[in-house]
């Protein structure tokens, strides 16, 4: 299986009267873009309230944002942008696809949610994001009927993004011009005997989420037992991030640091031997049952010398990851777990709720809960008050345009699960 990316970079984003790219310069037309959507169905269940444009280093502050989405699309006849979602069910991974880089997708949310995002262009924020010093086309929407159920809203906010996001990558492959870089993914056959390394990748945790959303090619994950992965597909489209957003969006999947940095070492020093991926479930049985077979496909399937291993959420994920670090390093397998801090001082000991002797290499991306100050900015996109994103029931809104107090899983982009934040502590 042999991926292409095209990579085109954004150096400056604006509206005009059609659509282009060149050298960098992004040009949207707000009409077309709009009218596309129309007659993609993307406006079906939901009615398109809100469509800007956000530039780094502006005075600009976005809140309630529900997903963070990558401009990506799969080029050739016949292909499909997120396989099982936004298209036809098909096998992502293979050919040749289109992404932008230092660009993103804003998914707003209509809807409260303690799971939204604020999101800062300029101050102190830019030290904490990697999205800070991305372009933006930023949209919110509402339900066309009130009695729609939250999961399925939430699906179809994805969704528009996917769509959105698609449509502006091909607006770069179509202007004729050439890609900035052109990365070839494929696991070639290492010619010397190196180490295996696995990714093992929990896709959801399952005990806070919403019944039916759409995960991996658009499945929900319910009753799903682990699997192997060809990197590619995660790389392509074929997972899409829970509605229950702890540190984890769609344009980290599709990015995969993990794979990215697996990737770029394989057949240097490791072969990269494949991704298991598998879902933190509700029950006891359940959940060993998973890890039981997940450490499995890793040892006996992949033939695994390493594991890195990443969750989603915490609490109960974080015992299924102990719970496989113990069960993969008695079997030979040495492992390292990416996680973050919930409580405490950060150290490892006091990071978990679950913590494992045998887990002696662990990364942490930082404490999620430290509280950050972000002073006021000029303008505002997705409403003019922060609603309080804490159970603190003593917690009051705040106006969005003033200096706010948030905690650091709260900001966007600043702590990521998989690895793809800034934020990192170092134990010594």
């Amino acid at each position: 299986m042999r991926l292409q990316i095209r990579e085109y970079p954004v150096t400056s984003l604006e509206w005009a009267d059609m659509n282009g790219y060149a050298e960098g310069s992004l040009t949207l037309h707000k009409e077309a873009l709009i009218r596309f959507l129309e007659e993609d169905g993307g406006l079906a269940e939901l009615m398109l309230t809100d469509l800007e444009l956000i530039c780094p280093q502006t005075s600009a502050r976005v809140i309630n944002i529900a997903e963070v989405l990558p401009a990506h699309a799969r080029l050739g006849e016949g292909a499909s942008d997120y396989p099982g979602l936004a298209g036809p069910l098909q096998t992502a991974g293979e050919g040749i696809s289109v992404q932008l880089s230092d660009f993103s997708v804003l998914a707003i949310a209509s809807l409260p949610s303690r799971y939204v995002k604020v999101l800062d262009k300029e101050g102190p924020g830019n030290a904490l994001s990697p999205y800070s010093g991305h372009f933006h086309l930023a949209f919110r929407a509402v339900p066309r009927k009130q009695d729609m159920r939250r999961s399925d809203y939430f699906a179809q906010l994805k969704k528009m993004g996917l769509i959105l996001g698609a449509y502006v990558a091909r607006v770069a492959a179509g202007s004729g011009a050439a890609p900035h870089r052109a990365a070839d993914y494929d696991l070639t056959p290492c010619a010397d005997k190196l180490p295996r390394a696995v990714y093992v990748c929990m896709l959801a945790s399952l005990q806070n989420w919403d019944k039916g959303e759409p995960i991996l090619y658009g499945n929900d994950l319910a009753n799903m037992l682990p699997c192997v992965l060809h990197p590619n597909e995660m790389l392509d489209g074929a997972i899409t991030a829970q509605n229950f957003n702890l540190g984890i969006d769609t344009y980290s999947f599709v990015n995969n640091p993990v794979v990215k940095e697996l990737y770029a070492r394989h057949g240097k020093d490791l072969d990269f031997a494949g991704v298991v991926v598998y879902a933190s479930h509700a029950t006891r049985e359940q959940r060993e049952r998973s890890v039981q077979m997940t450490c499995t496909l890793v040892k006996h399937v992949l033939h695994a010398d390493m594991a890195i291993l990443t969750k989603v959420g915490g609490g109960i994920p974080e015992s299924d990851v102990m719970m496989a670090v113990e069960n993969l390093e008695k079997q030979g397998v040495t492992t390292t777990a990416i996680l973050w801090s919930q409580w405490g001082d950060g150290t490892i000991k006091d990071i978990l709720s679950a913590f494992s002797p045998a887990a002696d290499a662990m990364v942490s991306v930082g404490i999620n809960d430290t509280a950050i100050c972000l002073p006021p900015q000029k303008r505002v996109v997705g409403g003019l008050t922060l609603d309080p994103l804490s159970d603190d029931p003593e917690a009051l809104p705040q106006p969005a345009d003033q200096e706010i107090v948030l905690r650091t899983r709260e900001y966007c982009g600043a702590i990521n699960q998989l690895g793809a934040s800034k934020v990192a502590m170092i134990e010594r």
